[in-house]
């Protein structure tokens, strides 16, 4: 898979049709101006591999709410350690082990929970730095499925069928 806007893949039938929706949002987000939606879609896909990949799905070492593995860093660090692309999410400097999230979980954070005045200062489909966020947040998300996507044993080994999650 390509890590490109259509994330062209081979063995489409291997792409979860959910993962597939994320992606395709967070693009038609992006296109359309809809920069806190795209956020928001992009940020949602890493969560939703965070909590479909059969690697992750049932360690108790994960920070779960309501059995809903949450996007933090300790659970990009334990993602890590099982061999998903974290890295891609992380901005130069940046790493896991520190107190504050990475910028990737932070902004997700700031824009699920409304506290975007810090950062959107006009209408925030006119705003430029709403655009560059955004736009950076799409390439991350990108990168990580498409890493995923390239390397994961749900892919790879064919447990995900007909665009479906293994049960």
């Amino acid at each position: 898979m390509s890590s490109g806007r259509p994330l062209f893949r081979s063995h489409s039938e291997r792409y979860p049709l959910d993962l597939f929706s994320y992606t395709r949002e967070a693009g038609y987000c992006l296109d359309e101006h809809r920069f806190l939606a795209a956020i928001a879609m992009a940020s949602t896909a890493i969560e939703l591999i965070l909590n479909r990949d059969r690697r992750l799905r049932t360690l108790p070492k994960l920070k779960r709410i309501s059995g809903w593995a949450t996007l933090n860093n300790g659970n990009l660090r334990v993602a890590r350690e099982r061999g998903l692309p974290v890295h891609t999410l992380l901005s130069p400097g940046e790493d896991l082990c520190r107190l504050q999230p990475i910028a990737f979980v932070e902004l997700r954070n700031k824009v699920a929970h409304g506290e975007i005045g810090h950062f959107v200062r006009d209408l925030s489909d006119y705003d430029p730095d709403a655009a560059r966020l955004a736009t950076e947040q799409d390439s991350k998300m990108r990168h990580f499925v498409s890493e995923w996507y390239n390397t994961a044993p749900d892919v790879q080994e064919g447990h995900i069928r007909n665009h479906r999650w293994p049960s």
